[in-house]
This record gives structure tokens, sequence and C-alpha cells, in this order.
């Protein structure tokens, strides 16, 4: 049975940033649904206001029942079975947590997205600009370069030292990128391994005189719209499925209030998909023919045709073109087809909750509503009425 008394848990992070905030909010929801929590929340470090974060080590003494925490700090971890309370950590930039169970996105899982998503843009050049000695990035990278080999790509990598860069100007910081740039082969995809790397490759692009997303496709990481949407062009990235992790962190950290044993592996959640923007709306081939099929598919998304139009459209016999497709893309043009109306049917439910799903069936060309729900629940395991709600369930716990 539940203990009646109000567990007092404190929250501990180093910044304010969006996916933090996103996974306080999963924790707040765990606590009400359960009720009797109060959650005590560390300042974020403000230089301006005089604010500084509360760490593991400053909470000694403390008189409270449990943590939440984002600790990177190998000493603070290994002291803290001393504090005699459970402790949960959501950081990943060390490569284990010294006894502190974590909770947190699979890191390798997202660079498998990513180099998904720029694969499927028919790129084959493919690049990762990271950090090194943080675990996070060594794990993103991994990913993508394993899901590029899967393919046949070998992708290459920038790795910076966090302490160098620090000691140089904005000049010499963009300099040395707008040099690796330039020497990629073209096109090529790069995965930022979060949002303000990618912003950063973008600079450096247009320092370089490199257009995105013609040479240059670009996705990041965290979905940080306050840079993603804000950046010319707009920046492609990896959801972190934050307030799941929020509330699987208070889940664990219930249960190890409750007499549970800390589990002895990390927690890893899938991320929840990639909110596509410009930086990555291109489709890429060096076969003049399938250029010429692409383009005519993505103008004429709401229109009805077939695979046989789209031959007759670019010149040549619908086997010939399904050859090339499957040559180019390891996809028939029909699933191809049918891939690209269904994220012109994602974005179209971002967008509003107002437009009708009749309506979306019809802009994002399939016609009748009952093709578009075999087709999208076939391609993503959801119908659109529960890929609606968990856009509208994200809004909500936004707005609490």
């Amino acid at each position: 049975m539940r203990s009646p008394k109000t567990r007092k848990v404190a929250l501990l992070y180093p910044a304010s940033v969006p996916w933090i905030a996103r996974c306080l909010d999963g924790i707040r929801r765990y606590a009400r649904e359960q009720g009797g929590w109060h959650l005590f929340s560390s300042p974020p470090t403000l230089r301006g206001a005089e604010e500084s974060a509360l760490t593991l080590g400053s909470m000694r003494g403390w008189k409270g029942d449990a943590i939440i925490a984002v600790s990177n700090n190998e000493r603070e971890l290994r002291n803290a079975k001393r504090m005699g309370i459970p402790v949960v950590n959501l950081a990943g930039g060390l490569p284990r947590s010294f006894g502190v169970p974590r909770v947190m996105v699979n890191h390798f899982q997202a660079g498998r997205l990513a180099a998904d998503h720029l694969l499927e843009r028919g790129l084959r050049n493919l690049a990762f600009f990271g950090w090194q000695n943080l675990w996070y990035s060594d794990q993103r990278r991994a990913g993508f370069c394993e899901r590029a080999a899967d393919s046949g790509v070998t992708a290459t990598a920038l790795l910076r030292a966090s302490r160098s860069e620090s000691k140089q100007s904005w000049t010499q910081r963009i300099a040395g990128l707008a040099k690796w740039l330039r020497g990629l082969p073209r096109p090529c995809g790069i995965f930022a391994v979060h949002d303000y790397r990618a912003q950063f490759v973008i600079e450096a692009c247009q320092e370089a005189g490199l257009r995105i997303p013609d040479d240059i496709a670009v996705i990041g990481m965290d979905n940080d719209e306050t840079i993603c949407e804000h950046t010319v062009p707009s920046i492609t990235s990896i959801y972190r499925n934050s307030e799941r992790v929020g509330w699987e962190a208070a889940a664990l950290l219930d249960r190890m209030m409750q007499g549970a044993p800390p589990p002895r592996e990390d927690l890893l959640l899938n991320s929840d998909g990639i909110a596509a923007r410009q930086s990555t709306d291109m489709l890429y081939c060096a076969d003049t023919v399938m250029q010429k099929a692409l383009d005519y598919m993505r103008g004429n998304l709401k229109a009805q045709f077939n695979v046989t139009l789209i031959a007759e459209h670019v010149g040549v016999s619908k086997r010939t073109l399904e050859m090339r497709f499957r040559e180019n893309l390891a996809s028939s043009p029909h699933e191809y087809l049918t891939k690209l109306r269904v994220q012109r049917a994602e974005a179209l439910m971002q967008m509003s909750q107002k437009i009708t799903i009749d309506t979306i069936a019809v802009e994002s060309g399939f016609g009748t509503t009952p093709t578009f729900y075999s087709a999208f629940r076939k391609a993503t395991g959801k119908t659109p009425a529960s890929f609606r709600r968990k856009l509208a369930d994200v809004t909500l716990e936004h707005k609490l």
C-alpha cells in the first residue's frame, strides 16, 4: 500500500533547455496522476539573474525523499548512494552512471533515424558533426554510421572538443567548420549532434557559399523550436520523446521509494519521430530519369495518378522505372509515392487540428478517406485519429 505521507522530490537540472522542460512536463504529469508528491525545482543557471543551479553535492543534508537529477559529474554520482535516498539521473554525457539508474532517449536509435531520413532522400554522402568524449554524442554517431553502413555508405565525422572550441573566437570556429564542409562530397547529408550544432552548420555553409538543402542537407536533434523554427532555412530535427522520459523517470523513482531495487541497466526510450523542415526538404538522385520522376511526384501529390502515368511523363517503360527505383531507393514507385503522401498528411495534421480527415485525404492525394486510413495505418502503425490525439496530448502538456 502507498504511504499517505507526502513525498518530497527534488528536480535538479543545470540549464533551461527545451528537452529538460519537456522532461519536467512528464514528471509533473506522473506526480499529478499519483498524488501526494511535492516537487522542488532547482533554479537553472542564469548568470544575469545571479542564480546558480543546485547539484547533487549541494543537497547533502536535505530532508527529502528522492531526487531526479541531470548530472554528468562522476564524483557526485559516485557519492549519491551516501545520501540514503533514491536518485534517478537523466544525463547521458558519461558512459555509465556509477550505480545511479538512468532514464533517457535511445541515442543510438536516434542516430539510425537520422541516417534513415537522409538516405530516404537519396543521399549517398553522409557526415556527422558532434563532440569528443561525450557518450551521447558517441552513441548518436555510432547509430548513424551503422545505419549508413547497412546501405553501403561510409559516413565521415567531425568531432570537436568543447574546451578547445570555447577558447576560439566565433570567426575561428566558423572558419574551421566551413573548411571541413567545403571538402565534403556533394550533395551531402549531415547529422548534427543537436539543434544548435545544426544551426552552426547552416551558418558555416553560408560562409562557405554552400546551399541548403541543395548542396548540404542538415538534421539536428532535440526539436528545439526556438532554434529550428527561427533559423533560415528551418531545421529538421529528431524528437527526444522527453515527456515520456520524464514520466518513466518519475515512475522508476516511485518504485524505488516503495522499496524496489534500482535497475542495473539504463532505461532507454526510442525517439518518437522526426520533425521534417526546410533543411532536408529535397530529393537527390544522380539518375536524371529518377530525379524527373521524383520531381513529378512531389509537384503533383494532390493529383490522382499511377506509376504508368509517371513512366510516360519521364519517357521510360513502367518496368524500367520500377527497376530504377529499386536500384536507387530500394523501393517501388508506388511505395515511395505512398510514403510522400503519408508525410504530407502528417505535416497537415501538425499544422492544425481544424483540418478535417476528409480534407487531409484529398490534399495528400489519397482521394478517399478509407484509402487514406488504410495507407496511413500501414505506414505508421497508427490511425490518423490516434496520431492526432498524440499531437493534442503533447500540446496540452506544454500548456499545463
